[in-house]
């Protein structure tokens, strides 16, 4: 009897439907992740979006209730209005969105309805009348994230600068 007309036994099609069903099961499992993934880079292009057009009610929105800030040269953040009052009274003295931000190499893993990520951002200042780039920041972003009410949200966000300015700390008086 060829293949194309053998006939089981019911114990070699129970067996093979399991086997295909622990497939599906992980293929599922592997959408849900890739998809959690996509939805985790979505929310950091909108914050660092937001963080370019000085948009701190967007950016703000990025995050988690309880969520925590800690970012090079400033004092750690907590709770999701205490970071909103930081971003309008803190960061926009070194963020006026007349610079170019990049952020590249994202690496994130999800478990659950936790994740991590980590990303690499280069922040470009220039002269304000011509564009003319004065000078490059790099730093990584060390971020946790957590799906709140269906969503994800940024839980914790670090922020540390590896190249910088000589002399360090933030840039002043460019604006």
């Amino acid at each position: 009897m060829s293949a194309a007309h053998r006939v089981d036994s019911f114990s070699e099609v129970t067996q093979r439907l399991i086997a295909a069903e622990s497939a599906i099961e992980a293929l599922q499992k592997k959408v849900r992740i890739a998809a959690d993934v996509q939805e985790i880079q979505v929310l950091q292009v909108r914050y660092v979006n937001a963080l370019m057009c000085i948009d701190w009610d967007e950016a703000a929105d990025c995050f988690a209730e309880n969520a925590k800030v800690d970012v090079y040269l400033h004092e750690p953040v907590s709770g999701k209005n205490a970071i909103a009052k930081f971003f309008k009274s803190e960061l926009s003295k070194i963020h006026a969105g007349k610079e170019g931000l990049v952020y590249i190499h994202p690496i994130v893993t999800v478990n659950g309805d936790t994740a991590c990520g980590k990303w690499l951002l280069y922040i470009m200042y220039f002269y304000p009348r011509t564009a003319q780039s004065l000078f490059w920041v790099q730093g990584f972003y060390r971020m946790e994230y957590v799906r709140e009410n269906g969503n994800w949200k940024i839980s914790l966000m670090t922020w540390t600068e590896r190249l910088g300015l000589p002399g360090g700390g933030p840039p002043t008086n460019l604006w």
